[in-house]
């Protein structure tokens, strides 16, 4: 899909090493170039679409920065096999990304970049440390009342190529000279619009609201005098409480030119802090807790990425992973052996009950011995490279079970086994008949044939009249119940069987003592059993002072097994309940998020009614 070929030159002038080199995507070829510095990379996407980044490679001369020019700009063609789009652009960001090996790095996005920024950083890329937004544009919807808002005062249709984008203050001309000659005024009209507001691609592109879901240190700097004028800006910054905030008084669109020193100084430190902090920290504890040790439920997540466990036959587990499918990226199940995993249902997506990133979740059953590998991989819809990937390896040993025998007179009975106990059926068959038996009929979901069908011939059984056994094989893999029919005739002939089989065979579910409700179980009704365990695991916020609490106290039908507790999961906090059923009957549990000391004033609800038998 895409290939890459570097070339090494020395800028003698500036005596800084840069990296120049190309790759391939969907038939573009994409030039970059690397301006060798100490420290993490900073990978730079300019304000566009159609615009050459050429005005932006003299910023943060002390940091080891990246830039590429995007299709019909600079030296990068036009001529791929997809039509230019903002997911082009994204796709554009992961190849560059993934193609330079950058395993840790920072983003800086200006205008339109910045908006390319945004969507990639939704996606949760591997490496990503931080995100300086310079004059960001997230909402076009709010961009155009402003853009009818301006039409309106000035009584003219502005030129939104100069509004947005040359708009600047102080001497910069010579700076700016070769991006302006560089222009693609088609590339640009496609996404902008050629009328007085945004009639292109981006109309109606709205990513401001994903703000709050990203967990990496944000810069959101703005210019004075740029339009729409610092208290829309400051709107994006509201939208994510840790982020910083930075208005270069004199400054327009362009303050790392109109500001240059001071934009190093602050972006600068901006970037050593990020790092300095990661440094600092302790490493994270990937041994993780994916079996609870009060419940016994297994579940796997981010943290436990290339780990290998061992499971028993009958275990269901799940995988959980953060997800931003709004954003076009979703996991994608690559790999698992059916002999020895179940995918009990498709995945799902888990929404947040709080400002947070959901997740994508896989469940599992383990039906068999063996080894087995899960692999997925998070790509976009609009290109199958991942920007990450995700393995876990299961290894679930080999249980010598007695075998449940049927033979002819279990013809029309029922039988119950467990899940993968071997199931043999062993059918008479007569020598010298041409004459054997053959499936008709079985519920594939439930039951499996684990091989090809035998024959036991006793010593000395007569060619012709004597008596031997067909037997088949099967185990079953999910729980249920299946109906296995099987005809006695000479395969080649169309007539009626002389005579059939069948057996109802039930693979018996183990009692389930535990049900876990989550975020999305929210107004849902749930049946229970007396003495089962009910675990709530809730999304909390990021505020210590606000957390889940029981609204109207404790139900008598339910019994509180521990305090409750925070349990975080790649920085995300859940409020932990664990319950016990103690009294059959319908009860409503009702939950309230905010401040306990004000329990009138909840932040949000959460409900489900108990149906207890």
């Amino acid at each position: 899909m895409h290939k890459v070929s570097l070339v090494l030159f020395l800028f003698m002038v500036v005596a800084v090493a840069a990296t120049t080199g190309s790759i391939e995507l969907y038939g573009n070829e994409i030039f970059f170039r690397i301006n060798e510095a100490e420290g993490l990379p900073i990978v730079v996407i300019g304000d566009g679409p159609g615009i050459s980044n050429r005005y932006l490679e003299d910023i943060l001369p002390a940091r080891k920065t990246v830039f590429y020019d995007s299709p019909g700009i600079g030296k990068s063609s036009n001529a791929g096999s997809l039509d230019l789009s903002v997911e082009y652009y994204i796709s554009e960001l992961s190849a560059i990304v993934h193609e330079l090996e950058l395993e840790r790095f920072h983003l800086v996005g200006h205008g339109f970049g910045s908006l390319v920024a945004v969507y990639y950083a939704l996606a949760r890329p591997a490496g990503l440390s931080s995100l300086v937004l310079v004059n960001p544009i997230l909402s076009i919807p709010q961009l155009d009342l402003l853009l009818e808002e301006h039409a309106l005062q000035n009584d003219t249709e502005p030129d939104k190529l100069k509004l947005l984008f040359l708009n600047y203050r102080g001497n910069i001309e010579a700076k700016l000279k070769t991006t302006v000659e560089d222009v693609c005024r088609d590339t640009y009209n496609q996404f902008w619009g050629d009328g007085p507001v945004v009639t292109g691609k981006l109309r109606g592109l709205d990513i401001s609201s994903g703000l709050s879901d990203l967990r990496m240190p944000i810069l959101i700097c703005t210019g004075l005098y740029n339009f729409p004028g610092v208290d829309k800006i400051i709107d994006y910054q509201k939208l994510s409480p840790t982020s910083e905030f930075v208005t270069f008084i004199n400054s327009a669109h362009f303050p790392m030119l109109e500001e240059s020193e001071g934009f190093n100084m602050i972006v600068g430190d901006f970037l050593r802090r990020v790092e300095a902090e990661h440094e600092n920290s302790p490493a994270p504890d990937s041994s993780g807790k994916a079996v609870d040790t009060l419940s016994g439920v297994v579940s796997l997540g981010e943290k436990d990425n290339g780990v290998d466990m061992d499971l028993e036959v009958g275990r269901d587990f799940s995988v959980s992973l953060p997800s931003s499918p709004g954003t076009g990226y979703s996991w994608k199940l690559e790999e698992f052996d059916g002999r020895v995993l179940r995918l009990l249902s498709d995945p799902f997506y888990e929404e947040p009950g709080t400002t947070g990133g959901g997740y994508q979740v896989f469940q599992f059953r383990v039906i068999g011995p063996g080894e087995a590998d899960i692999s997925l991989s998070y790509c976009s819809c609009w290109n199958d490279e991942p920007i990450r990937t995700y393995r876990v390896g299961i290894s679930v040993p080999l249980q010598e079970r007695e075998a449940l025998s049927i033979d002819e007179s279990g013809n029309g009975k029922s039988f119950s086994v467990d899940l993968a106990v071997p199931l043999e059926v062993s059918l008479n068959v007569t020598t010298g008949t041409g004459m054997s038996w053959r499936i008709t009929s079985t519920t594939s979901s439930i039951l499996r044939q684990t091989k090809e069908n035998e024959y036991s011939i006793p010593e000395n059984t007569p060619a012709v009249g004597g008596t031997v056994q067909q037997r088949y094989y099967f185990e079953g893999i999910n729980y249920g119940t299946a109906y296995i029919e099987f005809s006695y005739g000479r395969p080649w002939e169309e007539a009626p069987p002389e005579r059939t089989f069948g057996a109802t065979i039930t693979v018996a579910e183990p009692v389930h003592n535990i049900y876990v409700a989550r975020d999305s179980d929210h107004d849902r009704y749930i049946a229970l059993e007396l003495d089962q365990m009910l675990i709530l695991k809730l999304k909390s916020g990021s505020s210590s002072d606000e957390t889940w609490y029981l609204r109207e106290g404790l139900p008598r039908h339910l019994q509180l097994l521990v305090d409750p507790f925070i349990e975080y999961v790649e920085e995300v906090g859940y409020s932990i309940f664990y319950f016990k059923t103690v009294e059959r009957g319908e009860v409503v549990l009702e939950m309230s998020y905010g401040s306990p000391a004000s329990p009138d004033q909840p932040i949000d609800t959460y409900r489900i009614t108990l149906q207890i038998e």
